[in-house]
């Protein structure tokens, strides 16, 4: 539930930009409240944590917290500098470490390529979440750094990913996580235009050709992936559709500013396409993560 509220929260901010603002409040309440139950989680169950942070698809999906904790961070800014930056700033430091120890766990310690699937961008590029929403925050070394990074390590992941997923395919119970592949490159593009003052043009197009790659294979898989009855397995889905939004917003605008009106106003188009997609895929995973719900108070 953790990823699919960061989605959540994501998809909400685009409806605030189009003037909707108890969207936004809403999700963040409720992201709290789950944040809050995954925090008590992890303290209470500590060897089922463990458990979990020992399998490498399950840890890799951990970092959904930091990014959670930093958009938190960012609404909570709004309204109190200091204690919003200060979250903003755990979340970033969390993350980090997390990418150190998910390295040296899974990277330099032992790689397996089965469990080398698209969750591992969650964890490599998730951090950039701090640039999608942490403009505000005045921190343009930090910003920078995380943003070079991050374009960085999608440059180095994605052939061998690429490779990985022409090459085996994935088991059903991770099915669904193909769909991060859209998540990377979208950071990327939102991130590079919110920090870099004068990004390069070349550099940008490019990675918003893979986000529409990326987005043109979310999208044949599509049917395949309702094929399947739902699980948890579902909220691999819900970041990645909304961070693809916020990309192509951020890229028409920029084209409109280059002086490209007509391709600023196609691009604009699908991101309303975008929209109503991304909008009937949150609200089913969350509708069924409450029916999920329901069901385990009846069945305890």
């Amino acid at each position: 539930m953790v990823p699919t509220f960061v989605g959540l929260c994501t998809l909400s901010n685009i409806y605030l930009l189009l003037g909707f603002s108890w969207v936004i409040h809403i999700s963040i309440a409720v992201s709290i409240i789950v944040l809050f139950l995954y925090l008590l989680k992890i303290a209470t169950n500590i060897n089922i944590v463990s458990n979990e942070y020992s399998n490498t698809i399950l840890a890799s999906l951990y970092s959904g917290i930091t990014m959670l904790i930093m958009i938190i961070g960012s609404y909570i800014f709004e309204f109190n500098i200091v204690l919003g930056k200060y979250i903003w700033f755990i979340g970033i430091i969390l993350h980090a470490l997390h990418i150190i120890v998910f390295t040296y766990r899974n990277v330099i310690k032992k790689f397996n390529i089965l469990t080398f699937i698209p969750s591992w961008f969650v964890t490599y590029n998730g951090i950039m979440v701090s640039t999608v929403v942490g403009i505000s925050m005045n921190e343009p070394m930090i910003s920078k750094i995380i943003v070079y990074y991050g374009i960085t390590i999608l440059f180095i992941i994605m052939p061998f990913m690429i490779y990985r997923l022409l090459k085996y395919e994935i088991k059903d119970d991770a099915y669904h996580i193909q769909a991060i592949v859209l998540a990377p490159s979208s950071l990327c593009v939102v991130s590079y235009i919110n920090i870099i003052r004068n990004p390069n043009n070349t550099l940008l197009y490019l990675l918003y050709i893979v986000v529409l790659l990326s987005l043109a294979f979310v999208l044949y898989k599509l049917p395949k992936f309702f094929e399947y009855k739902f699980s948890p397995g579902f909220a691999g889905l819900t970041f990645p559709m909304p961070i693809g939004i916020v990309a192509s917003v951020k890229i028409s605008g920029f084209l409109d500013k280059q002086g490209y009106k007509i391709l600023s106003v196609i691009i604009k188009e699908i991101s309303g396409i975008q929209i109503f997609i991304t909008t009937g895929i949150i609200t089913f995973v969350i509708f069924n993560f409450m029916t999920m719900l329901r069901n385990n108070f009846k069945e305890d």
